[in-house]
C-alpha cells in the first residue's frame, strides 16, 4: 500500500490502522443512511401529509353530523311506525268486532228466512188441505163439464150453486142438492150426445 503524501513512512502501521477505522466508519455511515432511506420510505406509505390528514379529520366530523342527522330521522320513523301499528292493531280489533256483528246479523237473518219459509210452506200446506177439501165436488163437476172452469162460490149464494147450469140446488139438505146438479148435467151430456 502506498503512503500518502505527508504521512512519514515510519508511521505507515498506524496509518494503516487509522484507514482501516476510517473506512469502518464511512461504512457503518452509509448502511445508517441507507436504513434511514428505508425507515423514510416506510413514512411516506404509512403516513400522511397534514393537508390531507386535515381534509380526513373534516371529513369525519361531517360525516359524524350526517350520522347523528339520520339517528334522529331513524328515531321518529320508529315513533311513526310503532303509531301506525297501533293503529293497524286497533282497526284489526274493529274490524273483527264487526265481522262478528255481520256473522251474528247474517245469522240471525238466515233464521229468519228459514222461518218465513217455513211458514209459508205451512200456509201453502194448509191452503192445499183446504182446497183438497173442496176439491171433490169442484172436480166431480169439472169431470162433467171439461170445458168450463172450476166454480168459484160466490158471495150472498149457496155453496152449491152452479153458474153453468143456472139450477140452485135446495136449501133443505145438501145431499139433493148435489144430486139435482148431478143429474141435470147427466141430462145435458145425453141430450147433446143424442142431438
Amino acid at each position: 500500500m502506498a503512503t500518502p503524501v505527508g504521512w512519514s513512512q515510519g508511521a505507515s502501521g498506524s496509518v494503516c490502522l487509522a484507514f482501516d477505522q476510517l473506512r469502518d466508519v464511512i461504512e457503518s455511515q452509509e448502511e445508517l443512511i441507507h436504513q434511514l432511506r428505508n425507515v423514510m420510505v416506510l413514512q411516506d406509505e404509512n403516513f400522511v401529509s397534514k393537508e390531507e390528514f386535515q381534509a380526513v379529520e373534516k371529513k369525519l366530523v361531517e360525516e359524524k353530523a350526517a350520522h347523528a342527522k339520520t339517528k334522529l330521522l331513524l328515531v321518529k320513523e320508529e315513533e311513526k311506525l310503532q303509531f301506525a301499528l297501533g293503529e293497524v292493531e286497533v282497526l284489526s280489533k274493529q274490524l273483527e268486532k264487526e265481522k262478528l256483528a255481520f256473522e251474528k246479523a247474517l245469522s240471525t237473518v238466515k233464521s229468519r228466512a228459514l222461518q218465513e219459509s217455513s211458514k209459508k210452506d205451512q200456509l201453502i200446506t194448509k191452503c192445499n188441505g183446504r182446497r183438497e177439501a173442496r176439491a171433490p165436488h169442484h172436480a166431480y163437476m169439472h169431470g162433467l163439464f171439461p170445458n168450463s172452469p172450476v166454480p168459484v162460490s160466490r158471495a150472498g149464494f149457496h155453496p152449491n150453486f152452479c153458474p153453468r147450469l143456472r139450477i140452485q140446488a135446495g136449501h133443505g139438505n145438501e145431499g139433493s142438492g148435489w144430486c139435482t146438479i148431478f143429474f141435470t148435467a147427466i141430462k145435458e151430456r145425453a141430450r147433446s150426445h143424442f142431438s
